[in-house]
């Protein structure tokens, strides 16, 4: 089971990389002093991606969707997994509802170990919102990075 969620994992990343080539009508850009885009610390550096949104159908993952930031230039990237009935409310980040991160090429994410938390604080049909943090590790879970203060306000395509 473990490795077919890291197969998705990574198919996943892959989408999400070439999605973002070009630029799109919709795209939200982040700008730290709005409230719309995606922004979290790593490690204690600020990531703020170009490229926010929330994808309806989590591709290979049946009844869950993605919030992801995507750094078009580096190809890094920060996703979240969440069920399709996830409503307003706080949810756990496990190997279950998950979180990812792609940063200088190496990936890591909560199915590896780690965990932490989101807080959807806006759901519409077109909208969706929140906070969060999580703890994720390389595929051999040895090398560990902390994700804080995190927030999104990202359109769900």
């Amino acid at each position: 089971m473990k490795t077919l969620q890291i197969a998705v994992l990574f198919a996943i990343i892959g989408l999400v990389t070439f999605s973002s080539c070009s630029k799109k009508s919709d795209d939200v850009t982040p700008d730290p002093a709005a409230t719309v885009g995606f922004q979290v610390k790593v490690d204690g550096k600020t990531y703020a991606p170009d490229y926010a949104y929330a994808l309806a159908s989590f591709p290979g993952a049946n009844g869950y969707y993605a919030v992801y930031g995507l750094d078009s230039k580096t190809s890094d990237v920060v996703a979240i997994a969440l069920p399709n009935s996830a409503v307003e409310g706080t949810y756990p980040i496990n190997a279950v509802n998950f979180g990812i991160l792609t940063l200088n090429k190496e990936d890591f994410s909560t199915i590896n170990g780690g965990d932490g938390k989101v807080t959807i604080t806006k759901k519409t049909a077109t909208q969706l919102q929140g906070t969060f943090s999580f703890t994720a590790f390389d595929a051999a879970g040895k090398v560990k990075r902390t994700l804080t203060e995190g927030s999104f306000n990202v359109n769900i395509r």
